[in-house]
């Protein structure tokens, strides 16, 4: 990755919230983009402390990162964060309107993350279960490659090696508080 200018720099323990060294050490190389894998509950103090140190590069982050509470972990610092969600974004869903209020109404709380894809995944199974007439896991993987599920994310099919046809990434950031869809990448 070296040739492309992409380097690792270091890594830290899960549980760690004090990221000084590691960013006074990024801070030097004068990186444009730093690479964050962790949850929001170890990237806000992260995000916090690079603003404080006075860093200005993005900080692209996953979907452990990418929540509402992220805002209320770094504040002002997730001006600078990008980050992604597996899958499309609730609002861009067909019937993802329609499952966010039926999902308020029977659960009385907001939706959780993958709420809509784990809701599709047990159609998929259930309907690859009686095409196969078994609930035999083998004769269950044999079927799910003719897949073909209309829900809430929309359609679902697979390829022969089990992977989505039609995958999508759900790129935010943050603006004034808010977690924000920038984009949405089919693949």
């Amino acid at each position: 990755m070296v040739e492309t200018g992409v380097r690792g720099v270091g890594k830290r323990r899960k549980k760690a919230v004090d990221f000084r060294a590691i960013l006074t050490k990024i801070k030097g190389e004068n990186s444009e983009v730093i690479m964050y894998g962790g949850m929001d509950a170890t990237g806000g103090p992260f995000e916090k402390q690079a603003q404080q140190l006075g860093m200005r590069a993005k900080v692209l982050a996953g979907d452990g990162m990418c929540t509402e509470k992220l805002f209320d972990l770094a504040g002002k610092a997730t001006d600078n964060v990008v980050c992604s969600q597996a899958g499309m974004a609730l609002e861009r869903m067909e019937f993802g309107k329609e499952f966010e209020e039926k999902y308020k109404a029977r659960f009385h709380r907001p939706i959780e993350i993958y709420a809509p894809f784990t809701y599709d995944a047990v159609y998929v199974i259930v309907d690859t279960m009686k095409r196969a007439s078994s609930v035999d896991p083998a004769k269950i993987l044999a079927e799910m490659p003719r897949t073909d599920h209309k829900g809430v994310n929309g359609e679902t099919m697979f390829d022969a090696k089990g992977d989505l046809r039609h995958g999508v990434i759900s790129l935010y950031d943050y603006k004034a508080g808010k977690k924000t869809l920038l984009d949405v990448v089919k693949m």
